[in-house]
């Protein structure tokens, strides 16, 4: 396993869970490698507006891997969605996922595009049509990065933040609906400690599945600074044979540094650096 971070990269207009972010990408990739971070894991909103070479190149002058993209700031910032109300913001959520396809795709087979709050809002009074409008709208996204040899990542989230797909089980049964090989799980801790019945045996349960996991805990600041048991998940994950990244989507309290350098401090007690 190698330890990764959330990066907000310079078309965010809104502050993201990530402990770096901010209009000069440089200086937020030194300074995830500097506090000792393996990966970043880029959160972005527009993908017209970045340079998929800049950032490779910045990548690879600090020696940090590409953990993935996160769409979250679509709908935070955009409210665009896959499904919802309104078929026009659906279609523009359609082509801004399928653009960062086309962005992870520039980076090589296998990049993760994380699809969590960017899936949309349900229709509560609809529950099982806005479900057969996820699995259609997934199935066309599927399709179009399987081609392009990139993994669609979906995220359950906790029932505060969403409406449909919370639980680790509801992921895995879109997943199956969906059966599309390009697409599995992301799962982070902090959804599942709200939403789950056991972490560690829906951990085992998705391991066909399990592609990513974010770390944060339960009150959404560093791994460690709270009550969630990451030695047991980390030993899970082992036992599982998951050698990915476990990426830190966290506030960044009391700052971003001691945030930063906490995460690491505390992670390479069970995670050491290879």
């Amino acid at each position: 396993m190698k330890i990764g971070t959330i990066v907000g990269t310079p078309d965010l207009q809104a502050p993201t869970l990530g402990v770096v972010q901010g209009p000069d990408l440089d200086k937020s990739l030194r300074t995830a490698a500097e506090w000792g971070f393996e990966g970043a894991e880029l959160m972005l909103k527009n993908p017209a507006l970045l340079d998929s070479r800049e950032i490779r190149r910045l990548l690879d002058r600090y020696e940090l891997g590409l953990v993935g993209l996160c769409s979250g700031h679509m709908w935070g910032e955009d409210r665009l969605g896959l499904v919802g109300p309104h078929p026009e913001v659906c279609r523009q959520a359609m082509q801004r996922l399928k653009a960062m396809v086309d962005l992870a795709a520039e980076f090589g087979p296998g990049t993760m595009l994380n699809i969590g709050r960017s899936r949309g809002r349900a229709d509560e009074a609809d529950l099982d049509g806005s479900w057969r409008r996820t699995v259609a709208a997934l199935r066309e996204l599927a399709d179009y990065a399987l081609p392009q040899g990139v993994r669609l990542v979906l995220e359950p989230i906790n029932h505060y933040e969403a409406n449909m797909i919370l639980t680790t089980q509801d992921g895995m049964q879109m997943c199956r609906d969906v059966d599309r090989p390009n697409l599995g799980l992301i799962l982070d801790v902090y959804h599942m400690n709200i939403e789950d019945v056991n972490v560690y045996d829906s951990l085992r349960e998705a391991k066909q599945y399990l592609w990513h996991v974010h770390f944060s805990d339960n009150n959404r600041k560093w791994p460690g600074n709270a009550h969630l048991d990451f030695p047991g998940v980390i030993a899970t994950l082992r036992e599982l044979g998951y050698a990915g990244y476990v990426s830190a989507e966290i506030l960044p309290w009391p700052d971003p540094e001691t945030a930063g350098r906490s995460t690491i401090e505390y992670l390479r007690q069970y995670i050491p650096r290879t």
